[in-house]
């Protein structure tokens, strides 16, 4: 099943590149959205060509440099850091959103999923659930130079908070200051358990590793979402 749904999504690309061809040829008009090759633009409603276009601008530090910047994403450009231990990052940010406070420092591709999450998914299911916007969103932070859960020893691999690349969501506040932890809030089917089934589904769509407390106790408290290699949502 896999493999027919990867065949089928480089048919739809390949369509779609053809019409972007038809597009530079004069032959056909192709709104931005649909063409594969047009930037990413952070307005525009998601689509399923939305995340060949993000991880494309993620790995392009201009294209995503200038993608954030069309964000309403607060940040400001890091220089890069290599500690030489395998932690440190690349190409990244600092947070600086009265929103996502405290600051943190978080890769441009991951901030750019970030972004794209916190529009596209928390505010509309925000306001569709409680009429309110989300206002705040509580977290444990990002940049931390450890292994994979908090392994130690030689050969353990590097967690994707070790290079900046991955972010931990603890909860959220509505404008009118009612919080929703993931902690308290998860089990049952209420709306704020449907609410947050809903912000981790997006989160999907956005980040490529997406883990809640479906996946394990570990993450019983907090969303852990990352741009790392492997592509993951539970």
């Amino acid at each position: 099943m896999g493999r027919v749904i990867r065949l089928l999504s480089v048919l739809l690309i390949a369509a779609a590149g053809l019409a972007a061809w038809a597009l530079h040829s004069g032959r056909l008009v192709v709104p931005p959205h649909w063409n594969p090759w047009a930037p990413l633009a952070m307005a525009e409603p998601p689509n399923w060509l939305t995340r060949y276009k993000l991880d494309r601008t993620a790995a392009d530090p201009e294209l995503c440099s200038a993608a954030l910047a069309g964000s309403t994403l607060a940040h400001t450009a890091l220089p890069n850091n290599d500690t030489g231990d395998g932690c440190g990052w690349q190409n990244a940010v600092r947070v600086n959103d009265a929103r996502f406070a405290p600051a943190f420092t978080l890769t441009c591709g991951a901030a750019l999923s970030l972004a794209l999450w916190e529009r596209h998914t928390l505010q509309p299911a925000a306001q569709a659930h409680f009429g309110q916007p989300v206002t705040r969103v509580e977290h444990f932070g990002s940049y931390a130079c450890r292994n994979v859960r908090g392994a130690s020893g030689e050969g353990e691999r590097r967690s994707q908070h070790a290079s900046a690349n991955a972010f931990d969501v603890a909860g959220l506040r509505l404008r009118n200051g009612r919080r929703i932890s993931v902690l308290n809030g998860w089990s049952g089917d209420d709306p704020e358990a449907v609410f947050l089934r809903e912000a981790r589904d997006g989160a999907c769509r956005f980040f490529k590793g997406t883990l809640s407390p479906d996946y394990n106790a570990a993450h019983r408290d907090h969303f852990h979402l990352d741009r790392g290699p492997y592509r993951i949502c539970r």
